[in-house]
């Protein structure tokens, strides 16, 4: 297969980002849903979910263990049925799992939870996600280690090459586990996969897309001495793959683009390079190919300290370069992503970190305007400590934010706002963390006491709108504890406790 070469592209300021020239306007993504704005939803008031005595309200809880939960999924299918994927760790093997709930009911009720990776117990889990084709089939996708001890991320982002496998809900039965693409060796750890989304295209289809090295693939950027092959320090993880799922049956993974490939044949085949990818995220159009944003990584030179750096793709072709301020820790699960309105229009929408107040932030592409800010902290001190976004039917768009207004912990809430791309919904406290704090003192004798102290802060949420239009949630929201017991003013015994529990809200 030829290489893909990058077109050549400028770097755009933070405001700019007149893209025009680039950005195509790709198919409207398909489907029609009432328009229900948040503030029409009787479990919200004041632009926060909580009953009418002031309280907040707790939704359905999902989780099986209540210990460690990471990447929750939700998606609704053409039948009308939810469906809710999760990692979380066991409470005695502590091993991490792949879970599965669904309802009939519109979330009144839910199945027992599943454990869909249990057949593969010795083997680590990692970020995962569900989805509904055209045929009401259910796909739920996750990343597995390459082998026995071989690490699988839990974020979307990539630290090491691992396997992407599926299992599919079809007439009632799951599939066994099933590889998404031939599987990386664990001898090498190289030819797995790294970033990857996983999206239905506007037929229905279920598509995956992924990077990795490209070494076994392209062995021109790889020398060879003997019998060894060395993959070139320069050489990033830019080869991008697509492959379609069609209930059990993987299509053969066929290459969608390298990033520019140069200094090939300089200082023996040591000087040559190309760039890296990671947190790929995007949709795929009519025509079932790719539109994705990607945080840009080299390894050959320090041009990107302090930056952090993203570039668009669409159908196979590279587009500019788009610098923001280091997102630091941020780019694991964070990260900036790539969403289309009702009328086409390919938005970006991000953490922004940085400025007079860290704020969530949407910039279209193709326009010199400011970006629309969705919300920002209320003040100075506060913090936006994750972010995520979804794209919904019909061109809305969700963005969803877990943002500290303080700085002070307890304050932390989990956010959600909606659009088509005429503007952002006002945002919704949907965690209302507040109302949820207590304390309580119990005098135990005349020189001692018992003091137990409760408070929470969010984590991340996954949403997705029913065919009604209703907003669904899935979050996890963390309970924070502390005791301690003490004696004529000195604390004699102290400690604290951490419970996350998965919970589901129909807005």
């Amino acid at each position: 297969m030829p290489l893909l070469h990058r077109c050549t592209a400028s770097v755009f300021s933070l405001l700019g980002l007149a893209l025009g020239a680039f950005a195509q306007t790709p198919a409207k993504p398909a489907g029609s849903i009432p328009d229900r704005p948040l503030s029409q939803s009787p479990l919200v008031i004041k632009n926060a979910v909580m009953g009418k005595d002031g309280k907040p309200i707790d939704g359905v809880k999902l989780s099986q263990h209540d210990f460690e939960i990471h990447s929750p999924s939700i998606c609704v299918a053409p039948n009308g049925q939810i469906h809710v994927t999760y990692v979380e760790k066991h409470r005695t093997t502590y091993a991490l799992a792949v879970y599965h709930r669904s309802s009939s009911d519109k979330g009144a009720t839910w199945t027992d939870a599943k454990n869909l990776s249990e057949e593969m117990p010795d083997i680590q889990t990692g970020y995962g996600v569900v989805l509904a084709d055209g045929k009401d089939r259910i796909y739920a996708i996750w990343r597995a280690g390459l082998g026995v001890n071989s690490p699988a991320n839990p974020y979307p982002s990539s630290t090491s090459h691992a396997n992407l496998v599926y299992r599919v809900l079809e007439n009632g039965k799951w599939s066994k586990i099933l590889p998404v693409h031939p599987p990386g060796s664990m001898d090498l750890q190289n030819d797995g996969s790294l970033a990857y989304f996983a999206v239905v295209d506007p037929q229905g289809r279920v598509q995956v897309i992924w990077n990795t090295k490209p070494g076994k693939w392209h062995p021109e950027l790889t020398v060879v001495s003997g019998t060894y092959v060395q993959h070139l320090p320069g050489v990033g993880n830019g080869l991008v793959f697509q492959a379609t799922l069609d209930g059990r049956t993987a299509s053969a993974p066929r290459e969608i683009f390298l990033t520019e490939v140069g200094g090939i044949g300089e200082g023996g085949g040591y000087g040559t390079h190309c760039d890296g990818l990671d947190t790929l995220n995007g949709y795929i159009d009519a025509q079932g190919e790719a539109h994705f944003a990607a945080r840009v990584t080299r390894t050959r030179d320090f041009s990107l300290q302090g930056k952090s750096r993203f570039q668009l793709f669409e159908r196979g072709k590279a587009g500019p370069f788009i610098d923001f301020p280091d997102l630091s820790y941020h780019t694991w699960a964070s990260f900036p992503r790539l969403l289309v309105d009702a009328e086409g229009r390919s938005h970006l929408v991000m953490l922004y970190p940085k400025g007079e107040r860290p704020s969530i932030r949407d910039y279209l592409i193709g326009s010199d305007e400011e970006p629309d800010v969705i919300r920002q902290t209320a003040s100075e001190k506060g913090t936006v400590d994750s972010f995520q976004a979804f794209q919904g039917p019909g061109g809305r768009m969700i963005a969803v934010f877990q943002m500290n207004d303080t700085g002070e912990k307890g304050d932390g809430n989990t956010f959600v706002s909606i659009s088509t791309g005429k503007g952002w919904s006002e945002p919704v406290n949907v965690t209302n963390n507040q109302g949820r704090k207590s304390f309580a003192s119990t005098q135990t004798s005349r020189a001692s006491h018992i003091a137990v102290a409760t408070s929470y802060y969010p984590g991340p949420t996954a949403a997705t709108f029913d065919h009604e239009g209703h907003l669904l949630l899935v979050m996890i929201n963390n309970e924070y504890g502390l005791f301690s017991s003490g004696a004529f003013g000195v604390t004699l015994v102290g400690g604290s406790s951490s419970t996350p529990k998965l919970q589901f809200l129909r807005l």
